[in-house]
Parts: C-alpha cells; sequence; structure tokens
C-alpha cells in the first residue's frame, strides 16, 4: 500500500513540533498558515503566521512542563487532514486531561491551517477557569 503524501506531511510536521525543529515546520506550513484555538483557553481566537504560532507552541509547551500529547489517529485526504489526540497537562495543582481534534487544510504540499477543537470542552473550561 503506498502513503498518501499529505500523511507524510502531517507526520514529519507532528514530529517537527515534538522536538521544537522550526526549520523543517518553515518547510511544511505555509507563511500564511492560521492556527485556530477552539474552547476556553487563554489561546482562544486565531494565531496568524509561523512565528506566532511557534510562540504560542513554546507558551503552551511551558505548562509547568508537565504537557503532554498523544496522536491517536491521523486521516488524510487530498486537502484535508484529521488529527485525534489525547492531551495531558497539569498546572498549579489542576490537571487537564481531554481529546482533542485538529482539523488541517492542506494546499500546495503544505499545511495552510489548524484548527483545534477540544472533544471534551467542560474540561478546557474547568481546566482554565481556576
Amino acid at each position: 500500500m503506498v502513503e498518501h503524501p499529505n500523511s507524510l506531511l502531517v507526520h514529519q510536521s507532528l514530529q517537527a513540533i515534538r522536538v521544537g525543529d522550526t526549520e523543517t515546520l518553515r518547510a511544511l506550513w505555509a507563511e500564511d498558515i492560521v492556527w485556530r484555538v477552539m474552547g476556553a483557553s487563554p489561546w482562544h481566537g486565531d494565531i496568524e503566521g509561523i512565528d506566532a504560532i511557534f510562540e504560542y507552541l513554546a507558551e503552551v509547551g511551558d505548562l509547568d512542563s508537565s504537557f503532554d500529547t498523544s496522536v491517536h489517529d491521523v486521516m488524510v485526504s487530498n486537502e484535508r487532514a484529521a488529527i485525534l489526540c489525547h492531551i495531558k497537562a497539569e498546572l498549579d495543582g489542576r490537571t487537564l486531561d481531554a481529546e482533542y481534534l485538529l482539523l488541517c487544510r492542506i494546499a500546495h504540499r503544505r499545511i495552510q491551517e489548524v484548527v483545534s477543537l477540544p472533544l471534551q470542552p467542560e474540561r478546557v473550561e474547568e481546566f482554565w477557569r481556576r
């Protein structure tokens, strides 16, 4: 079976995020990429551009150095990708334990947009409420 090229694109992006490889991400993401954060968090809304997204990912990773993401499934088509992942984070004695869906729009072999959707929004809201 031949692997879909967008599957490789998504997996390379996830690996580059995991290790902080900004050079690879610049090659895989569109310059005008938008990351849309849904749900109640300090970053709710649109984050526009590669550098702003790098800052966002660094801030999320700084959460008491306990932020952990594990990827369960990656599904791709010619123009889209869906990533199902589990996020666990601890901050000030509170724990976030939730599933997220990342929906990506892909064009010209680059990720153009990522929409981050919590599948248990009430858990995210409770985590950030205090």
